[in-house]
């Protein structure tokens, strides 16, 4: 048989755009099976032991017939006297270019497998095949796609001798090429999508050509509407929500029961009253991160409950209150809680599981549910090992139907995806890569043995109550444990939780050296800011200074190019006053002093030149008043120009600047 991968992807690429319903999709499948088998005439058988030759899996006979009388339909085969010829020209127009794509799909999933190898190396210190790393990734989307299966992979982890836990390394490595490596992503979704296919064959309702389901209801289980919420991280929440629209989008009724709501509000009621109380020991590390993360505390969970039916009712989720049993046929809810208790812990209370699934047989009354276009309820739920039990239980019961009462997400995926794969075509890789993702933070097997380890080591004192409430509630304590248990299983020694615990405490040394060098940092930078800010702010004052200074000097130039100017014609105008005053007093000095002369002094030919006595009198006064004035306070002509002078410029310059 070729690669597993190989078949996988093989299954999703060949599938045909061109189809009326989901059985034209395998159509691609029987044309080169056909091809291969190079026969004139070809065999229902033959084509079975082919396709599980080619494709790595082998569809039950009814099938297959199913898959012929479409081919004939389409021309790939002829029938003839109860014999089935194959069409050459059809056979290789539908066999959609098989050889080169397996080629391209060859160097693909190699990178695929190198890739995991390589991340097995470089984060465990484990060396993987390339075979060892198919067989790895091969295993995982087997056991979480297919509903053939036991159990889901997490439930019960496989071991091999040299990995002791190698769910872990695959679901880490999942979720890696998930966030960094999306040509990866790519390679693996075609894989999930081809087990899809290959299970749709054996599972799906290969006469119904319906593209909507009316008379199906679908109750939820109550993990599913936790994610659904968000409380499981946003990865399980996207991969929920396209769960529910691709039902809501085939018309099928989404509901839950009154005692789902009882029970996810009273999940909700512990984490409130844990949380008021600090009482953290009954939460999963990675829960209690997620609340702390994203802001719950007591009050906003009370919120959320008071508002929870609606919360609910808002994501197309009908919230069915009370229900009628038929009493002749309920069944004994006691042997049935006994029977699905071997898939869980002996101190787990079953109530809600038994009464889900006892109502949701009771309303089948009895019928054996064949087909998809019948009317019927079904308990969706994401424990595989739930729905084993209880579907065991109604078997040994005489009640045996094509339609299980109790199904996995998975199995509904399988079942209606096909019919509409547009609608969300991601769903099938999204509900994988959920899982993964759950893989890295459930509480399993490892992470009990190490609990146990760890507290017996604390009640020897081994380790100081201080480290151990440090290592308990560390967010990234469920990663290191399950990445110790790679190598040690789930038998974990005394130095193997030392070394767990020291790596707690070497992680939380260099948070605080990191957030001290962060801190020093900022503080660094706030103190070249501020400096930065006060230099900035001297040389604005600076400059502020200078641009005033210069200011204050054009405006003292301005004043005194002014003054000089004012000074100037007060000094004209001070000269044409003092001058005749000086002109006249001399003028009346000699005057005064002629009155004193006898008449015959002066020729006759000038004019006889008399003052009154007063006047005569009066400039004499004047005159003696000055020659005082002159000899005392040394006042002259110059100083009296002087005053007028600066009089009159004062005068002037209070005018311009008042």
């Amino acid at each position: 048989m070729e690669s597993p991968l190989i078949n996988l992807a093989l299954l999703e690429t060949l599938k045909t755009e061109r189809f009326n319903d989901e059985i034209d999709l395998f159509l691609p499948f029987i044309a080169v099976t056909i091809r291969e088998l190079q026969k004139p005439v070809v065999q229902v058988a033959e084509i079975q032991e082919k396709l599980a030759e080619l494709f790595g899996f082998r569809p039950p006979i009814s099938a297959i017939k199913v898959l012929m009388n479409r081919a004939k339909n389409k021309g790939l085969l002829i029938r003839e006297n109860h014999a089935f010829i194959p069409c050459s020209a059809k056979i290789d127009e539908w066999s959609n270019g098989y050889e080169r794509k397996k080629e391209d799909l060859q160097v693909s999933l190699d990178s695929l497998k190198g890739a995991l190898s390589d991340f097995s190396s470089e984060n465990f210190q484990k060396e993987l095949t390339l075979r060892d790393a198919e067989n790895l990734i091969f295993q995982f989307i087997q056991d979480n796609v297919s509903s053939a299966i036991s159990r889901r992979a997490y439930s019960k982890a496989e071991l091999s001798n040299d990995i002791k836990n190698t769910n872990h390394v695959i679901a880490a490595f999942i979720s890696h090429i998930h966030r960094k490596e999306a040509h990866l992503m790519e390679h693996f979704g075609r894989c999930v999508k081809g087990m899809l296919l290959a299970n749709y064959l054996y599972f799906a309702d290969k006469s119904t050509s319906k593209k909507t389901f009316e008379k199906i209801t679908v109750y939820l289980d109550s993990p599913l509407v936790i994610g659904l919420l968000g409380f499981n991280g946003s990865f399980n929440q996207q991969a929920n929500e396209e769960f529910i629209e691709l039902l809501r989008n085939l018309k099928i009724k989404v509901c839950i029961y009154d005692r789902t709501l009882d029970e996810i509000e009273s999940l909700l009621s512990a984490w409130k009253n844990d949380i008021a109380r600090k009482v953290f020991t009954r939460f999963n590390t990675k829960t209690l991160e997620l609340l702390r993360s994203q802001g719950y505390d007591e009050a906003r969970l009370d919120t959320e409950i008071k508002k929870l039916q609606r919360t609910i009712e808002s994501k197309g989720i009908e919230v069915v209150i009370g229900f009628s049993a038929k009493q002749r046929f309920q069944c004994d809810e006691v042997s049935l809680e006994r029977a699905i208790a071997e898939n869980f812990k002996k101190d787990k209370d079953l109530t809600h599981d038994t009464v889900c699934i006892s109502r949701t047989h009771n309303m089948r009354e009895g019928k054996h549910i064949q087909g998809l276009n019948e009317q019927f309820s079904v308990f969706v739920t994401g424990n595989t090992g739930l729905a084993k039990f209880a579907n065991g239980f109604f078997s040994k019961n005489n009640y045996r139907s094509a339609i299980p009462v109790v199904v996995t997400e998975q199995w509904m995926t399988i079942m209606f995806w096909l019919k509409n794969p547009d609608i969300t075509n991601k769903l099938p890789t999204d509900q994988v890569v959920a899982t993964a993702y759950s893989l890295l933070y459930t509480d399993d097997k490892f992470w009990d043995a190490f609990l146990e380890r760890l507290e017996r080591i604390k009640r020897r004192g081994a380790i100081s109550e201080e480290d151990f409430v440090l290592v308990r509630w560390d967010a990234d304590l469920l990663r290191a444990v399950h990445d110790v248990s790679v190598d040690v299983g789930d038998d974990f020694s005394d130095d193997d939780v030392f070394d767990i615990v020291e790596g707690v405490k070497r992680k939380y040394l260099l948070d605080s050296e990191k957030a001290m060098a962060e801190l020093e940092r900022a503080n660094a930078e706030e103190i070249q800011r501020v400096r930065n800010e006060a230099q900035a702010e001297v040389i604005a004052e600076r400059n502020a200074r200078a641009v005033e200074q210069g200011e204050k000097e054009r405006l003292l130039k301005k004043n005194l190019s002014l003054e000089r100017k004012i000074r100037k014609f007060s000094r004209v105008v001070a000269r044409c006053i003092s001058i005749p005053v000086c002109f006249a007093l001399i003028v009346s000095l000699i005057l005064a002093a002629m009155q004193a002369l006898p008449d015959n002094v002066f020729p006759s030919a000038l004019p006889s030149l008399k003052l009154s006595p007063t006047l005569t009198m009066g400039i004499l006064v004047i005159n003696i008043i000055w020659g005082i004035s002159s000899w005392v306070f040394g006042l002259s002509v110059k100083s009296v120009n002087s005053v007028i002078e600066n009089w009159l410029s004062e005068k002037i310059l209070n005018f311009f600047t008042n």
